[in-house]
């Protein structure tokens, strides 16, 4: 599974407005899942649940919460953006300003932990963050995405 083939514009949501990790996986989730046939507080249960095991900050300001989820056939992916920066983890200094929403099927394991390889590998690339953070629309964020993941090999 290749993320650079993951990345929609229709599924990137920026200028989200939130507080804490908690309203921003619903801010997420209100708009996602319904495209996906899901059930938004479902979804934000299941990934407030994966949430409690550990903050999904990877630093920088970009978070990749994630979770497996009943009713998917294949991997989807939100990326937010959020209007102020929101705390994850409970510690005002881990502050998130973009996040990676992964969404799986339960019975995809592998795929799971691959897309959530090849999103750290890509935000490893400062050009990349900064291109994310500036961007002004849709397109350009899911554009700057794939190019990184192409120039990448995922």
């Amino acid at each position: 599974m290749k993320i650079h083939k993951l990345i929609e514009p229709d599924n990137v949501y920026l200028d989200l407005a939130a507080e804490d990790v908690e309203s921003a996986l619903a801010a997420v989730a209100d708009v996602f899942a319904p495209k996906l046939g899901l059930d938004p507080g479902a979804v934000v249960e299941s990934l407030l649940e994966r949430e409690a095991l550990g903050s999904t900050s990877v630093g920088d300001g970009f978070a990749i919460p994630h979770c497996k989820t009943q009713g998917l056939r294949q991997i989807a992916i939100a990326l937010a953006r959020f209007v102020q920066p929101v705390p994850f983890g409970g510690d005002r200094e881990d502050l998130v300003n973009f996040a990676f929403v992964v969404l799986s099927p339960p019975d995809q394991p592998a795929a799971h932990l691959q897309v959530l390889s090849q999103i750290a590998r890509v935000l490893k690339r400062r050009d990349l963050r900064a291109e994310l953070m500036s961007a002004p629309g849709v397109e350009e964020v899911a554009d700057a995405i794939r190019q990184a993941a192409e120039s990448e090999g995922l």
